[in-house]
């Protein structure tokens, strides 16, 4: 699993955590709907949200916890001859929900957190065994190898469906399974998200993507590197082929046969059987959190008998799928549960994208002036200064402007730079003025003003008589602009004096720009 299924649990991660931390809505994935159905989103609308993730949890927690029954059972079956049945999968379904249950009457801290970091520590001593009784060296080479190989291939392997090339029974695999995993990743990515999100709080967009992105992805590559591609030394350099018999015969246990290879490997099998279950019982438990966070009140703390209620639920899902039709019923589940979610995440991704649009335009007025305060004994006051802001200027207002107040000031800023002997000119076109300044060999200093049309705001609309609506019904701006382009503020309001400073300001920019510029070039 690399960056395509990490990319399906940051859009999830990154919708919840913007939502639920820079917008203060509840956690829960019917938020991340928030910019497109408004208030609805805590109505019926959102619920119905919510339960389409509650039912991708379920079933997808529930198909791991089917596919880590036969896992086990395998490995239970090499280590001690336990029968490889449906029974015993079962017995093992109710084991693991059992441990899980557990868990998550303890609490976070208490429970989860401490089975995961006894699952993360187990998981690190099977991997550094591998890699220090294995072919160290040729694995660190193959570790370079497959992330450069993944990099260049990853265009093709994202959009290649392998429908031109069906009939053999490995293409088949390529097909079905590549479909299956996708459906498992987006039936996760509820689950997931949630917890990255919650993880998450004060990291920047930027932070958390490539946060989520690269450092799973790299632990993914180590992983399959190190068992990967051990194997496939074992199997060209040492001739284990019959290794690749034993997988084909089955799968669930492959790890069990490929740890017969090594030393110990009674010790090494009874650790992966160990950590098979550790890992279904931290999903499990996890799962269940995710849910009963999804399914309770805003703000409230779910009762244990909540959380009880939804650990044993996944068990009996699993149970009944695996009862039903074993690996094609747990698969048929995955699909069923993650088509209608897999719409929901486009929607989501479209109000992320709204919503970051609107406050990256925030961010970016803020950048540019909105005026300077009048200056006082000029007899201008608030009231003044309010009447401009809530006005709905007509191009004959702007144009008024331009002739009366900024052709005016900026003649006599170039009149000044005339006497300091530097040539300058100004350039009058219908609705726009500027001054131009020449440097010479250097960039010249351009500031200009000029009339901008606009859809007049809500509030100038709901004042204007029907008279005067039948007129132009545009707002018009006055906007400075410089030769790097449009500034975005509004000048209309100033006067010569205030204009004459504003333009001294874009100066002293234009200046210490050249001499950035110089230092650099020298």
């Amino acid at each position: 699993m690399g960056l395509h299924g990490w990319g399906v649990y940051a859009v999830v991660g990154l919708c919840l955590a913007y939502f639920g931390f820079r917008q203060n809505l509840p956690l829960r994935i019917s938020s991340a709907l928030y910019p497109l159905l408004g208030r609805r989103a805590s109505g019926p609308i959102g619920n119905t949200v919510d339960v389409v993730a509650v039912f991708g949890t379920l079933f997808g927690v529930a198909v791991s916890l089917g596919y880590g029954s036969q896992q086990v059972n395998s490995g239970l079956n090499l280590l001690f001859g336990v029968p490889d049945s449906t029974i015993v999968q079962l017995g093992l379904i109710a084991i693991i929900t059992a441990m899980a249950t557990l868990s998550v009457v303890l609490g976070l801290d208490a429970g989860i957190r401490r089975l995961s970091e006894f699952n993360i520590g187990l998981a690190v001593i099977l991997l550094l065994f591998v890699a220090v009784a294995g072919p160290t060296l040729y694995l660190c080479n193959m570790l370079v190898e497959n992330i450069s190989y993944y990099l260049v291939t990853l265009p093709e392997i994202s959009m290649t469906g392998y429908r031109y090339v069906e009939g053999s029974q490995e293409n088949d695999f390529l097909v079905d399974w590549k479909l299956f995993y996708w459906a498992w990743w987006v039936s996760w990515s509820p689950f997931v998200g949630m917890f990255v999100a919650r993880v998450s709080r004060g990291r920047t967009v930027r932070e958390f993507v490539l946060g989520v992105l690269l450092v799973p992805t790299f632990a993914t590559f180590v992983w399959f590197t190190v068992f990967g591609d051990t194997a496939l030394h074992l199997i060209m350099a040492q001739g284990a082929s019959e290794l690749l018999d034993q997988v084909s015969d089955n799968a669930s246990t492959a790890l069990f046969h490929f740890l017969d290879y090594f030393p110990i490997s009674g010790v090494t099998s009874l650790l992966a059987t160990v950590l098979v279950i550790t890992f279904f019982v931290t999903s499990s438990d996890s799962g269940s959190l995710v849910i009963d966070i999804l399914t309770a009140k805003s703000g409230a703390e779910p009762p244990v008998w909540q959380r009880v209620f939804w650990a044993v639920l996944e068990g009996v899902v699993a149970s009944v799928l695996l009862l039903a039709g074993g690996m094609g019923a747990l698969r048929s589940a995955t699909l069923a549960s993650a088509l209608p979610f897999s719409l929901i995440i486009l929607v989501m991704m479209y109000c992320l994208y709204r919503s970051l649009r609107v406050e990256a335009i925030k961010q970016d007025t803020l950048r540019y002036p909105v005026g300077v305060p009048p200056t006082v004994g000029e007899g201008r006051t608030w009231k003044t200064r309010l009447d401009a802001l809530v006005s709905s200027p007509k191009s004959d207002h702007v144009q008024e402007f331009l002739n009366g107040v900024a052709e005016p000031a900026l003649r006599e800023v170039a009149k000044h730079f005339e006497a300091r002997s530097m040539s300058s000119q100004i350039r009058v076109e219908e609705g726009r003025c500027r001054l131009e300044v020449d440097h010479g060999a250097e960039i010249d200093f351009v500031y200009g003003i000029r009339a901008r049309r606009f859809v007049p705001p809500a509030f100038a609309l709901s004042g204007m008589s029907s008279r005067a609506h039948k007129g132009d019904d545009n707002h018009y701006r006055a906007e400075v602009y410089l030769r790097e382009g449009g500034q975005r503020y509004n000048v209309i309001s100033y006067n010569q004096q205030q204009l004459i400073a504003d333009v001294l300001d874009q100066y002293e920019n234009h200046l210490h720009f050249l001499y950035i510029l110089r230092s650099r070039e020298a």
